[in-house]
């Protein structure tokens, strides 16, 4: 009896702190007003202080949305630059407790409440709020209850046909987000080494196969030395592969070629882009380290001019290729400078941008900071397009899940023989034992 009062006074605290929450009594905003007065934001003329202004609060499921007017003299930039103040300062306590009413109410009455509420306390403990902003016009500063996972796992993707590929989960109701690149063909992607820029290439590469196996072409350049495509050297969709700038130039150059005879084409039928061709293929440009094929980098007079011709091809798939069923990623982890070519850049308006070191890597990818701030996490990631910008937290895909996407398509090439006798031996050989189904045998 004693146990069900206690338990039943417990669970009365939480009901209360509860609806508490519920009704807003209690908000950040009076602590974001004094954070940025400490970190000085606030403007002083004369004798007065001016302040940003609290326009409009909104309470969400997932937090709460500050909406601020800010000071004559202050940019969004000034604000960005203190996101980690205002995130640690909101957080500046030992422990966070987020009741909601659902978890009050998801409590099983017909159970012990003891071991509920316990479970419930330890689940709540340890989290942790995080923080947005952005600006249109208004500054928003979007205030989490819990914090985004560090990771989310690739999920094979279903047989939709389509021309979409993850992008990443995002905070708000914990949803994946797609990219089409059917409505936005060309994409750049950006972030220092080991931040998920290289896995999500491959992320791509295997979604597009596994949607799209027989109307997919690639054209590979990995000026990594092969290190990232070398596994999808051999298989079928690959048009074009190269792994050294002079490899690249004929590469990109052949893409331009085959571009230029389907505009060709295209203007002899009366037809304008793809879809009134109703052509199904659609040819992906993936250039990895495209700062490879930076002149301004270049020790030769030769060697510059090779790289120049690279970045001409580049920026003519960039301008013409859309229509064409030509889709472009160029993906830099150095990006400092004219790194990515400007009309490159220019036509591509979906950027995905994972941590850099200096705000000046992050306007190179994004034309704006923020990139620089984004926490020490594998795969956490701001992906933006012309109308929207999100913080995502890209899939993990593992080596074994990539290998299960790219093995059925898999060529077996076999090298030309030097002499008839020779071919005549290993094709008996060969015929004496085929590869079984699901197998892959290369030739020496």
């Amino acid at each position: 009896m004693l146990l069900e009062i206690v338990s039943s006074a417990l669970m009365g605290g939480i009901a209360l702190y509860a609806q508490t929450k519920k009704s807003g009594a209690t908000n950040d905003s009076a602590k974001l007003n004094k954070i940025f007065s400490l970190t000085g934001l606030n403007i002083r003329d004369g004798d007065k202080t001016y302040t940003a202004h609290l326009v409009k609060k909104v309470n969400h499921a997932w937090g709460t949305e500050y909406r601020y007017r800010i000071p004559l003299g202050r940019s969004f930039e000034d604000y960005q630059a203190k996101l980690n103040h205002i995130q640690d300062g909101l957080n500046n306590r030992k422990t966070t407790l987020q009741f909601t009413w659902s978890d009050v109410t998801a409590l099983d009455r017909a159970r012990p409440l003891l071991p509920q509420i316990k479970e419930l306390l330890t689940k709540k403990k340890a989290a942790r709020k995080e923080v947005e902003l952005s600006y249109d016009g208004l500054l928003k500063v979007k205030v989490y209850n819990t914090p985004m996972p560090t990771l989310v796992s690739y999920d094979t993707p279903p047989l939709t046909r389509s021309w979409s590929v993850p992008v990443g989960q995002i905070r708000e109701g914990n949803a994946v987000i797609q990219h089409d690149f059917e409505q936005v063909p060309h994409m750049v992607v950006g972030g220092a080494t080991r931040y998920g820029k290289s896995n999500f290439l491959n992320m791509v590469i295997t979604t597009l196969l596994a949607q799209q196996p027989e109307h997919v072409r690639f054209t590979l350049v990995d000026l990594k030395g092969g290190v990232e495509f070398a596994g999808y050297r051999d298989i079928r969709q690959v048009a074009h592969y190269a792994e050294e700038p002079e490899e690249a130039e004929a590469a990109l150059l052949a893409v331009v070629e085959e571009m230029r005879a389907k505009q060709q084409t295209f203007k002899q039928r009366g037809v304008k882009n793809v879809q009134e061709a109703k052509d199904p293929i659609r040819h992906f440009v993936i250039v990895d380290e495209v700062g490879e094929l930076n002149p301004d980098e270049a020790v030769t007079k030769e060697e510059r001019a090779l790289k120049e011709r690279c970045q001409t091809y580049m920026s003519q798939i960039a301008r013409l290729g859309a229509g064409l069923g030509y889709r472009q990623i160029l993906a830099t982890q150095y990006p400092t400078g004219d790194v990515i070519p400007r009309q490159c850049k220019q036509n591509s308006d979906a950027k995905l941008c994972f941590r850099v070191q200096t705000a000046t890597a992050s306007r190179v990818v994004l034309d704006e900071t923020g990139a620089e701030l984004l926490p020490e996490i594998r795969g956490r990631a701001i992906y933006q397009t012309a109308d929207k910008r999100q913080i995502v937290q890209t899939p993990f895909i593992d080596t074994q899940a990539i290998q299960r996407l790219v093995k059925p398509h898999i060529a077996i090439k076999q090298r030309k023989e030097q002499n008839d006798a020779g071919h005549n031996q290993q094709s008996r050989t060969a015929g004496a034992n085929p590869p079984q189904p699901g197998q892959i045998r290369f030739f020496e």
